[in-house]
């Protein structure tokens, strides 16, 4: 759960739409840290990291047992109507 990312204005006047890939680590406790940008878009990279790092997710688990994860976000923008 949290926010989605937010245009901002520049990726909005550049009409800005597509997919972003952002690598990050999960924590055991669900939070999002340590993000990388794979595949970037114009103008969003920060605005895509910062609304990833304010999620929670469920943790991944491994025998039962929670473990901090390296995952691939894939973050698709459209942009409003």
């Amino acid at each position: 759960s949290g926010p989605n990312p937010q245009y901002t204005d520049k990726a909005l006047e550049r009409e800005v739409q597509g997919t972003m890939v952002v690598k990050c680590a999960v924590t055991t406790d669900g939070r999002v840290h340590d993000c990388r940008v794979l595949k970037s878009l114009p103008f969003m990279d920060r605005a895509v990291i910062e609304a990833l790092e304010r999620r929670r997710y469920k943790p991944a688990t491994l025998g039962g047992r929670a473990v901090e994860v390296n995952y691939n976000f894939r973050i698709t923008l459209k942009l409003p109507d």
